[in-house]
């Protein structure tokens, strides 16, 4: 095998290897912030990320194994699972509307329900802890960092805002990630028929 194939072989493996691990880090991303997307949006996510770790797998393997049909196979799949990625992420810019801050503290707020929001955003009421002192209610334990109900620990920013900042950030987070998959997709895919050449060259010299 020549350098430059032995080259793009273990540039294939490296590769392969980082896609996987950075679609594994995408389910535990998907997984951790599931309850902020839609039901079909998670399990869409789920399927792609799923398929995107198995054929980064099934690259290594085929590059070790020196697979000509393993490799070429590699290389259709991530091609096409590229193609609609790029499709699905354009969709999802052209159609998706950041959910609103706003109708989400709203609703909390109207159902009594704010201490889960006010915990994970590290927020204090709708606009800010007045919100409850304007009602004469008591500032909650969830206002503060880590309970501990004192004035240097009372959370200052309202809820609305932080909630709105995180949705905003969740889907340029989204994209990011989405484009940077499809680059090593695209990358994977073009070494993977380097090799797939390559190893069938090899296989017809060895039959001379």
């Amino acid at each position: 095998m020549g350098c430059a194939t032995t080259s793009v072989k273990i540039s294939s493996i490296v590769l392969n290897a980082v896609l996987g691990f950075l679609a594994a880090g995408a389910i535990g991303w998907i997984a951790y912030n599931a309850d902020t997307e839609t039901e079909g949006f998670v399990i869409a996510a789920y399927i792609a990320c799923s398929l995107i770790l198995v054929l980064a797998l099934l690259g290594i393997f085929a590059a070790i194994r020196e697979s000509v049909v393993l490799t070429a196979t590699s290389a259709v799949f991530l091609l096409i699972l590229a193609i609609l990625q790029i499709v699905s992420t354009c969709l999802f810019l052209h159609e998706f509307d950041v959910k609103s801050g706003r109708d989400m503290v709203e609703v909390a707020w109207q159902a009594n329900n704010m201490d889960a929001l006010q915990q994970k955003h590290e927020c204090c009421g709708q606009s800010s802890a007045q919100d409850y002192i304007h009602l004469s209610l008591l500032i909650p334990p969830s206002c503060y960092a880590d309970l501990q109900q004192t004035p240097d620990h009372l959370y200052l920013d309202g809820c609305i805002e932080k909630v709105q900042s995180f949705y905003e950030s969740d889907k340029l987070r989204f994209i990011i990630v989405s484009w940077v998959l499809v680059a090593f997709e695209l990358i994977c895919f073009a070494l993977a028929v380097f090799l797939a050449i390559s190893f069938r060259n090899k296989q017809r010299r060895m039959e001379f």
